[in-house]
């Protein structure tokens, strides 16, 4: 089923049903995507280099662009190298064709995104689920299947997009290195977002470089598109040699692509945008927790508001737009049970329209 249409009309407002509304809903977290110098840029690349390669990189389609994106890419991350590519949900495919014989079992947290799902079941490989962000339940299934020497993967997100949970990955790092094991994080919803200086959820929980890979996207925290992987010269080597996913489709649209070095660039001279934005979402947790509602104490800036009642999300559902609120009601994998109201605040969001939410919501328990 597809959402409700709408139209933005600005950065902080869409069209819906004719009447503007407040738009505090998605999952762009800086408001990049409408940003002047964003959409300048790509009307600008458009006219001068056309829309797209023309080609797969690894044949004709290799464009200067890309090349100074990935450059841009791995100086945001701290690592050697980094690769992009046409969609973030490939990500974990891209990756995993180029790892995936490495491993002998992969671990995944049971409401691990569907784009983790999808690259895992890819591969000849036993698939273990362990319980939400339980640490525990991972040892002892990794004591029950996980036989010695064999080595393993564990694949989670790394802020879980539903609520903003992020899972304690220095437990998992601590107990799958008795299995030779590395962690797959998939930082989507974390790059530019959470974490001292915006480089994820293994900043957060101060993760060694050597015990994960990360893959992530472009069209959340940097407000473009496409999907990306940093890393070491070798891993990316290994991806351009044996990721079909890669090898075998167009680049990302050279309009886009070069905006995204714009909005990487702008968010690295402006790292208030990442510290302001976490600030102000652990501010707004503490008040919703104090009227009942049940929210991760995590920086991301990601609220989940439900009545945990089909009618009364309902008549919640009109109030927002008797209000001007556009609602972003989400029943989708992950979601708790029977649906909620998927807010966020991002960089634009001003105090003023923090407290009309708040303030909207509270009114009407």
């Amino acid at each position: 089923m597809l959402g409700p249409e709408i139209k933005f009309t600005g950065r902080d407002y869409i069209e819906y049903e004719g009447k503007k509304l407040l738009y505090l809903g998605g999952i762009d977290y800086h408001r990049m995507t409408n940003h002047p110098m964003i959409t300048e840029k790509i009307c600008e690349t458009a006219k001068c280099q056309g829309a797209n390669p023309t080609g797969s990189r690894s044949t004709t389609g290799n464009h200067t662009i890309y090349k100074e994106l990935e450059k841009k890419v791995a100086d945001f991350f701290g690592t050697e190298a980094a690769v992009v590519f046409t969609s973030g949900y490939l990500s974990n495919t891209v990756l995993l064709q180029a790892i995936a014989e490495e491993y002998d079992i992969i671990f995944m947290d049971e409401t691990a995104h569907s784009s983790i799902v999808d690259a895992a079941r890819l591969f000849d490989k036993k698939i273990i689920t362990f319980k939400f962000m339980d640490s525990q339940n991972l040892s002892d299934l990794l004591e029950k299947y996980a036989v010695p020497k064999s080595k393993v993967l564990l694949m989670t997100d790394g802020v879980f997009p539903a609520r903003g949970d992020i899972p304690p990955l220095d437990e998992y790092a601590e107990i799958i290195n008795k299995y030779e094991g590395k962690i797959l994080i998939d930082d989507a919803h974390a790059m530019a977002v959470v974490g001292k200086t915006g480089k994820g959820s293994w900043e957060v929980k101060g993760l060694d470089r050597e015990s994960f890979y990360q893959t992530g996207t472009l069209s959340k925290g940097f407000g473009t598109f496409g999907g990306i992987v940093p890393g070491d010269k070798n891993l990316i080597s290994k991806i351009y040699e044996n990721s079909l996913a890669f090898l075998g489709s167009t680049g990302l649209p050279l309009p886009l692509a070069a905006a995204a070095i714009n909005s990487i660039e702008y968010i690295q001279n402006n790292q208030s945008l990442i510290t302001n934005l976490q600030e102000k979402s652990i501010q707004l947790k503490e008040r919703f927790s104090r009227i009942g509602f049940d929210m991760p104490r995590t920086t991301a800036p990601i609220f989940s508001v439900t009545l945990n009642d089909d009618l009364k999300n309902k008549r919640l559902e009109k109030i927002f737009i008797n209000k001007g609120i556009y609602p972003p009601f989400i029943n989708y994998p992950g979601a708790p049970p029977g649906g909620h109201f998927r807010f966020i605040i991002t960089s634009t969001t001003t105090d003023e329209q923090i407290d009309y939410l708040f303030d909207t919501i509270k009114s009407a328990l």
